[in-house]
């Protein structure tokens, strides 16, 4: 441990001899190596079709679907160095209003990719470009957030009523027990426009005929995803019901396709069925969290303190 850049009390230390503190380093490192590992595979195996045909340089959205499947993935990816240089004005896009009923952390992640200038040309080169995102004041920390930090494009509203005024396109954001009541309360007020509005629910509970029944809208204009957080930074793929492909609907597939990638489920089995491993996330960061606290109280000793701290501990 002997280095120039460590201080002069840590460089005089050396990584204890006792074989157990050395065991428990290495069993720390391959629980990490695991867990990568099975996020890097299960990635992989959880999706039936997959097609890598060169994304690191390409930025149209790649499709595959096989026939024999009732799933079609797809993804837009571009490499960093590689950019391409899209002028909207030489392109005739169509301009979506979004809006999220309910601002908990996911509709506060799909806020943000879409509004987030960075990602403008992944957007522009599905041919959109998003005008205004129209979101509830509650949650309150995360709707002052969105308008803080994107002030050109976001409005907060009181109401939910004036969010679908001002939107084409709304997501469903709500805890499972309120979607009864505010689509109830919505339908009342006759403030859905049937050939105007797309519903895209949020909510894990919810089904594509049931919402289609509280809203009166057209059963091609409703969907249900299901997205992590990542996709504020257009690193995940979204989950689909029904395929908006098979439904030709104008927008929703290449706005999801521009935010990282978009997996279609044909119906409620499949949906289901994808569902389970979004779930594996939290787990399995629960399980580092508890392993490095368990090693960190462990290991803290006169023998290890400068050495565990100053090399593990410190990301």
């Amino acid at each position: 441990l002997k280095h120039k850049s460590l201080p002069h009390k840590l460089s005089q230390r050396t990584m204890p001899h006792n074989c157990h503190h050395r065991c428990y380093f290495i069993l720390l490192v391959a629980i990490a190596s695991l867990f990568f590992t099975f996020v890097d595979a299960f990635q992989l195996s959880s999706i039936k079709t997959i097609i890598c045909s060169n994304p690191s340089t390409s930025l149209h959205p790649t499709t595959t679907h096989d026939p024999n499947s009732d799933i079609i993935f797809s993804y837009q990816t571009m490499s960093t160095s590689k950019k391409l240089k899209v002028n909207s004005d030489d392109v005739k896009l169509q301009t979506i209003r979004a809006g999220f009923i309910g601002c908990g952390t996911i509709a506060f992640s799909i806020a943000s990719g879409l509004a987030n200038p960075d990602h403008k040309t992944y957007l522009t080169e599905n041919g959109l470009s998003i005008s205004s995102i129209s979101v509830t004041r509650r949650s309150e920390p995360k709707s002052s957030m969105l308008k803080e930090k994107y002030a050109n494009v976001v409005t907060v509203y009181e109401d939910a009523e004036d969010v679908l005024k001002n939107s084409d396109v709304v997501f469903l954001c709500v805890l499972p027990q309120h979607v009864d009541s505010m689509l109830s309360e919505l339908k009342e007020k006759g403030a859905w426009r049937k050939d105007e509005h797309t519903l895209v629910s949020l909510v894990s509970t919810s089904k594509v005929d049931d919402l289609v029944q509280k809203t009166h809208l057209p059963s091609a204009s409703v969907f249900k995803m299901i997205c992590l957080p990542p996709i504020a930074k257009r690193q995940g793929c979204a989950l689909l019901q029904p395929p908006a492909s098979k439904s030709e609907h104008p927008y929703l597939k290449p706005m999801l396709d521009a935010l990282g990638g978009c997996v279609e489920c044909a119906n409620d089995d499949i949906m289901s069925a994808l569902m389970a491993p979004t779930c594996l996330m939290g787990p399995m960061y629960g399980i580092m969290m508890n392993n490095r606290d368990w090693l960190g109280e462990l290991l803290i000793s006169p023998s290890c303190d400068i050495f565990w701290r100053g090399i593990v501990l410190t990301d």
